[in-house]
């Protein structure tokens, strides 16, 4: 019963992976000339969406791991869409701030991004598309609680 169930389900988280994954390429193909990978794309609009952060904040947020973000961080900053200055509240860490060469490139990004998107759903009428946004907010929700039961149990 389990391998039917398995088979039964298998393929739609193949398919989510693969709509992830090309939904990936595709940006980093349009924005390749930003030179902004998608990792740095979400950090950058993290920071400009909370108007800064710590390293620990933003790899929260992003669901990156701070030694990842670490490095996303520094890349952005060597380039110039980023500037880090002492958390006045804990001289350990570094906030970031977007600068306005970085505001520029989250502007393209986004733009390159929606035309993504509107090319991703075409033929997908809004209901469709309501009604596959609440089916994958669903299983996110899902997933996300299995952790705390899993941690329940034992």
């Amino acid at each position: 019963m389990m391998t039917r169930r398995f088979q039964q389900t298998a393929p739609l988280g193949s398919l989510i992976g693969e709509v992830g994954r090309l939904f990936k390429r595709r940006f980093e193909e349009e924005t390749r000339d930003l030179g902004i990978t998608l990792p740095q794309w979400r950090t950058l609009a993290e920071i400009m969406r909370t108007e800064g952060g710590t390293q620990k904040a933003l790899a929260a947020a992003t669901d990156a791991d701070p030694m990842t973000m670490s490095g996303v961080l520094d890349r952005l900053g060597k380039r110039g869409p980023i500037e880090r200055t002492p958390d006045p509240r804990d001289s350990r860490a570094k906030l970031a701030r977007v600068t306005a060469e970085g505001i520029a490139v989250v502007e393209r990004a986004r733009a390159a991004g929606l035309a993504i998107y509107e090319r991703a759903t075409a033929g997908v009428n809004a209901a469709e598309q309501k009604q596959l946004m609440e089916a994958l907010a669903r299983i996110r929700d899902n997933l996300s609680g299995m952790e705390a039961e899993h941690k329940e149990i034992v």
